[in-house]
């Protein structure tokens, strides 16, 4: 974001630096799959394709394609 300011970025880096990096890498997890829930609730309720948003449900479809007679 470009409204916040450089001293307000470096005390969240510091912070974020603090942290094992274990916790870190739990909370970057935890963050994208929350973020990806919203998308696929968004593109539900929006009637729009979930792409790559749902990988199983998109291999399982090129599975049924390609399954033989």
């Amino acid at each position: 974001m470009t409204d916040t300011p450089q001293h307000v970025k470096d005390i969240q880096l510091k912070l974020w630096l603090a942290k094992p990096p274990g916790e870190r890498l739990m909370q970057s997890i935890r963050d994208i799959e929350t973020m990806r829930k919203f998308l696929r609730e968004v593109k539900t309720n929006l009637g729009l394709p979930l792409g790559d948003l749902d990988p199983v449900g998109e291999y399982l479809k090129k599975k049924q394609i390609c399954k033989p007679s």
